[in-house]
């Protein structure tokens, strides 16, 4: 029966938070502050008209209070109170800081009043209505704070588990690299061993070729992307280890288009797909047989194809540890933005991958 299969599984590189500003705590907390003195002097200015700049000093001296008001709530009755479930004594605590805090604001008022500013006459006796104001104030600034202080975490938060996922991505790839190196030597050297038992004078060229693609796999496919031309120059290198091996009996065709601008894949993206024609195209047969590769950069997407004939005996070319590898590794590559089919209709085996590039 034909098999026909399709591989689009979503992923989509995350966009990471503004973490510049989130790691730049004491600039981010100045900033924070000083936005809250200027509107709360815009606010005396603009609707109180107080045009005394002592004031202004003095309204200075008020911003100390409400910033320890807060640091408290943050850093020591949020986690050791409100975090582990302990409401009671959190609520019990917070309500004693607000109290205190309005004391000592009033207490201010009540300094600066007597020393001869008029604007702070109105606040400052210690009474119901001015503590109810202070207070109402400080929950206004702690309800502000603590929604700041939550957006900021959850920020944080979410960046720790991309940055998590993204190392998780990372380790997976270069293990599935990792796992197509040595598959791909272990064919290579059963080939070449097949040489140098019948003392073929085609094993010293294998040798040569063998050790580039060494060479390359070693040194420069560590990267995550390399030219396109020279991955496509040691796949030549293969094929025509594979050549050198079946002589007159394989028949290789391998059609380059568009290949004019300078493009960046993978390394070792579409070795599995070569290595799979070979395998499953002459090691089960001894009839002459024909591959045909094609590859094509077309727009911004490069085209690739592979057909190769199948043996009667030969298993689904589609079911070996090389294309579960690659297919694995184009999952985490490139997520939805991949086509990719694999078909055996009769006795011919085909892939049709499409990428983004």
């Amino acid at each position: 029966m034909p098999h026909s299969s399709n591989y689009t599984f979503s992923f989509e590189r995350p966009s990471a938070p503004a973490t510049g500003l989130l790691q730049k705590r004491g600039l981010y907390h100045f900033l924070f502050w000083v936005s809250y003195f200027v509107f709360a002097a815009l606010i005396s200015l603009s609707i109180h008209r107080i045009f005394d700049g002592r004031f202004y000093l003095e309204l200075l001296t008020l911003v100390p209070p409400d910033m320890g008001l807060v640091y408290l709530n943050i850093y020591v009755l949020i986690p050791a109170l409100l975090f582990k479930r302990k409401f009671f004594f959190y609520f019990l605590f917070l309500l004693i800081s607000i109290f205190l805090q309005s004391a000592l604001e009033i207490w201010l008022h009540r300094l600066y009043a007597f020393s001869g500013t008029q604007a702070f006459v109105s606040v400052k006796d210690f009474n119901v209505r001015n503590f109810a104001i202070q207070a109402l104030n400080a929950i206004y600034l702690l309800g502000l704070t603590m929604g700041l202080k939550f957006v900021k975490d959850r920020m944080l938060q979410k960046q720790l588990l991309q940055e998590k996922e993204k190392q998780h991505v990372e380790t997976e790839l270069a293990l599935l690299k990792s796992q197509i190196q040595p598959h791909f030597f272990f064919n290579t050297l059963n080939n070449l061993y097949s040489l140098t038992i019948q003392k073929s004078d085609l094993a010293p060229e294998m040798v040569l070729k063998l050790a580039d693609l060494m060479s390359y796999m070693l040194y420069e496919s560590g990267a995550p992307t390399v030219s396109l031309d020279k991955d496509i120059l040691h796949l030549e290198n293969y094929m025509a280890i594979e050549k050198l091996r079946f002589g007159q009996r394989l028949s290789l065709s391998f059609i380059k288009e568009g290949l004019n601008a300078p493009v960046k894949i993978p390394p070792l993206l579409l070795f599995a797909f070569v290595e799979n024609s070979f395998k499953h195209g002459l090691h089960h047969t001894i009839e002459p047989c024909s591959i045909a590769i094609r590859l094509k950069l077309q727009g911004d997407h490069l085209f690739f194809s592979v057909c190769n004939p199948v043996g009667q005996g030969a298993a689904d070319n589609g079911n070996g540890i090389g294309l579960k590898n690659v297919t694995r590794r184009l999952d985490l590559l490139y997520g939805s933005h991949y086509t990719l089919e694999l078909a055996r209709r009769e006795d011919v085996f085909s892939v049709h991958l499409k990428i983004p590039v």
